[in-house]
């Protein structure tokens, strides 16, 4: 393997970006901007000492925000269009033939699209650097800004190639959309209180910069309640709590975001010399870690004193709807990889294993997740008055019925002859579930207890509502949802099984 300054993708990308007049108009446009930029943010009146320490230190935290929104944004957007660009000219083809490595290809493309974006930050460092000696920041902790402003760029930038990789023709506005929505959202706190662990991504490195310690003092605050004395301990702004012990999200940050990277990058290597046809985004065990590894993370840093034990289980489990819903997409197989994969395999095994995929693999899955999401919460928490882990059990068993029949219903309707039937599916299941779940919704279903086991027969949803109390309002209504799930992927699995056999046939003849 070349390394990374002799590969010619980078190269390629380096003769194309850094071209000696575009550095030099550059540097000179981000000279003149940060020119006027701290002149009038330090100098524009007169100004105490503190104040001029305080202006600094705002024009530090405005710095990285601009560095974040060039290096993440515009080097994501530019890692987006990379691949998709290709496509567009009819050169990507070419670049699947050459006598480079998938690995080669993928690190050329992630590091060589934002080199132009690599630039603008360096050349806005004077700035920085400045405004931290201005408002008397802490050196190791600018440094440490930057860390995690290079590390969650990264992870961004790798995520953006992988959507470029899967673009189709068509959807570059809606690729960078969706892409520039995962930006947003991570770096906010979605999760309120729920997970203990701020944002993972590049805009926290501003608040990073002006930190000037590395201790995560506690502020503890006592209120007078009658005659109990109670103390508050109020954690700083960039503690997490891990299993239940405080730790510093700077270390988090960078763990979390290079093995986000390494995952996505992985996905990339994977299919980046493959034709568009047989994408993968990872194979069945890859899959399985994948999964394993986010619920680790989010029962790592969840807060066990959020809601009771019951409600803890329902939020875990509705995250992991939205995880294996999209990684679950990622494992379909359309129509043309099916019949491609029944004529290379010519054997009964390839037949037989189509008729159940993806079953096999998203059943050991949510199994799985379950075991660990009840394994947790017993471990963080003293369990309850109400809690009853065989109810606990039940509703991740529920859980994994639902996840399958969904995702066998769109693998069904993913085979179907026709032009984009997977999107097609899932709007369809989309429809059903808004129309079922508003017209439960309006009559009581998910509100009256006595409800909602008739509401679960139409929206399986309602098992996040299953505990003791609810389960005896009509444990027989409850047992047939499950019944009815069960009966639906049967029939799911007869109707692949003569999906599969037509396909079959026409792949011999």
């Amino acid at each position: 393997m070349k390394s990374l300054y002799s590969n010619p993708e980078l190269l390629r990308y380096a003769r194309a970006q850094l071209r000696p007049g575009r550095l030099l108009t550059t540097a000179i446009i981000c000279f003149a901007l940060s020119l006027t930029i701290g002149f009038a943010a330090l100098h524009g009146e007169s100004r105490s000492a503190d104040a001029l320490g305080a202006a600094g230190l705002g024009l530090l935290h405005t710095a990285f925000l601009v560095q974040a929104l060039v290096l993440a944004a515009g080097g994501g957007i530019a890692c987006l269009h990379s691949i998709f660009g290709e496509k567009e000219q009819n050169t990507f083809d070419y670049q699947r033939i050459t006598r480079l490595t998938p690995l080669e290809l993928a690190l050329g493309k992630l590091f060589g699209a934002p080199l132009l974006t690599y630039w603008i930050c360096l050349c806005l460092a004077p700035l920085t650097f400045y405004a931290a000696f201005v408002g008397h920041a802490h050196l190791p902790f600018v440094f440490a800004a930057y860390a995690v402003l290079l590390v969650a760029s990264l992870a961004f930038h790798a995520f953006t190639l992988l959507i470029s990789l899967f673009s189709v023709k068509g959807s570059q506005v809606t690729g960078t959309v969706l892409a520039l929505l995962l930006l947003w959202l991570g770096s906010v706190e979605i999760f309120g209180t729920a997970v203990c662990m701020h944002s993972l991504g590049p805009f926290i490195a501003a608040d990073l910069a002006l930190e000037n310690s590395w201790e995560d003092p506690h502020t503890l605050i006592k209120l007078a309640n009658g005659r109990e004395l109670r103390e508050f301990a109020i954690p700083s702004r960039f503690e997490d709590v891990f299993w239940g012990h405080p730790v510093h999200h700077f270390p988090i940050l960078l763990g979390i975001d290079l093995s986000l990277a390494l995952w996505f990058l992985l996905a990339v290597v994977r299919n980046i010399k493959r034709d568009p046809q047989q994408y993968v985004a990872y194979s069945p065990w890859q899959f399985l870690a994948f999964v394993l590894y986010l619920n680790v993370i989010l029962v790592s840093f969840y807060s066990a004193k959020w809601g009771t034990l019951y409600d803890s289980e329902s939020f875990l489990l509705f995250v992991n709807l939205v995880i294996f819903f999209f990684l679950g997409v990622a494992l379909l197989r359309n129509r043309q990889r099916a019949r491609a994969m029944l004529y290379a395999s010519q054997s009964r095994s390839a037949f037989w294993s189509g008729r159940f995929w993806p079953a096999p693999v998203l059943v050991l899955g949510t199994l799985l997740a379950g075991m660990l999401i009840i394994v947790a919460l017993n471990y963080r928490q003293v369990p309850e008055k109400h809690w009853n882990v065989g109810f606990a059990v039940l509703r991740a068993l529920a859980f994994t019925v639902w996840m399958v029949s969904n995702m066998q219903l769109l693998q069904c309707l993913g085979l179907r002859p026709g032009k984009h039937p997977l999107v097609m599916g899932a709007l369809y299941l989309s429809i059903y579930y808004v129309c079922a779940g508003g017209m439960l919704g309006v009559v009581g279903c998910f509100r009256e207890p006595r409800l909602m086991p008739f509401g679960s027969l139409f929206v399986p949803s309602a098992i996040f509502l299953l505990e003791p109390s609810t389960w005896m309002e009509g444990p027989a209504l409850w047992m047939a949802s499950f019944v009815v799930q069960a009966a639906l992927i049967v029939l799911l699995f007869f109707v692949q099984t003569n999906v599969f056999r037509r396909i079959a046939i026409h792949a011999q003849t």
